[in-house]
């Protein structure tokens, strides 16, 4: 097993949950991002897992972003900072190209790298009381792991030019009313939300959802005919699959749906427990 130390990876009933182990703010590193990594190897090669939820160790921070330290050490050398930067880019396309849902349970403060880590989930649960700020401008930055990418896609770009030139604060109302956030919930009850809304997502048929997020995240990229294109493809492997054909047979005979999935093949199975051993 994969010797975890800025983070803690636990799979329960088709559910891993990733929690940013660096209490209270929950700073990230080169070494977080690389767990990042190794944690995305392992969802991968686990065909079990159906959902992803992301959260931070008690009850202060969800991140608080990059670790100070950890910037102002790599001091004025090009090749630090740029293998560092490429590190958490690369750590946070892994997260956001799963086929599995990932949900964002925010239980506090999100900066800077908090909100870059939100902004690669495909949902968001917030803390009533979380506060968020983009906030690398104040100390003579721009966000370096697709905060300048993804934020304008969620908030849209007048939002996120507020959000990433002034470095302002939100709270958890604000949030959710600029869309960054989906819910916001008690602080006691954000990791009960995001758990239901993980049984929600694993109600749903398979293949069917990781098409719809792939088709999402990849089709808002292409121009219009080829997303056009792209999507009838994806409908079309949609319609020949079992869940497919259970799901239209469960409304002519008007009863609820029981999808089950594809079966893989045991060759298959036993390449996937491999690829997992060696993560």
């Amino acid at each position: 097993m994969v010797d975890f130390q800025d983070i803690i990876f636990q799979k329960e009933d088709g559910i891993v949950t990733i929690t940013i182990n660096r209490p209270p703010m929950n700073p990230m590193r080169y070494r977080t991002y690389a767990e990042f990594h190794k944690a995305a190897d392992l969802i991968s090669a686990d065909d079990e897992v159906r959902v992803v939820i992301i959260t931070g160790a008690g009850d202060k921070a969800f991140s608080a972003g990059g670790d100070v330290k950890a910037f102002y050490e790599l001091g004025d050398s090009v090749e630090n900072v740029r293998e560092y930067v490429n590190n958490a880019s690369l750590a946070l396309r892994k997260i956001k190209d799963l086929e599995v849902p990932v949900i964002a349970a925010v239980n506090g403060l999100a900066m800077g790298g908090g909100i870059e880590l939100m902004c690669v989930c495909d949902f968001r649960i917030a803390s009533e009381k979380a506060i968020f700020s983009q906030a690398e401008i104040n100390i003579g930055l721009i966000p370096g792991s697709g905060g300048t990418i993804e934020l304008p896609y969620i908030v849209g770009w007048a939002k996120a030019k507020e959000m990433i030139m002034l470095g302002r604060q939100y709270t958890a109302q604000e949030a959710l009313d600029m869309g960054l956030v989906m819910k916001i919930v008690p602080p006691d009850k954000v990791m009960d939300e995001a758990k239901a809304l993980a049984k929600e997502l694993m109600s749903k048929p398979r293949t069917a959802l990781r098409l719809a997020k792939h088709m999402l995240n990849t089709g808002i990229n292409l121009d219009l005919m080829s997303a056009r294109r792209m999507e009838i493809e994806f409908f079309n492997l949609s319609y020949m699959t079992k869940d497919a054909k259970e799901g239209l047979r469960s409304i002519i005979e008007k009863r609820k749906p029981e999808y089950k999935g594809e079966e893989l093949i045991q060759s298959i199975k036993e390449g996937m427990e491999y690829k997992r051993k060696r993560s």
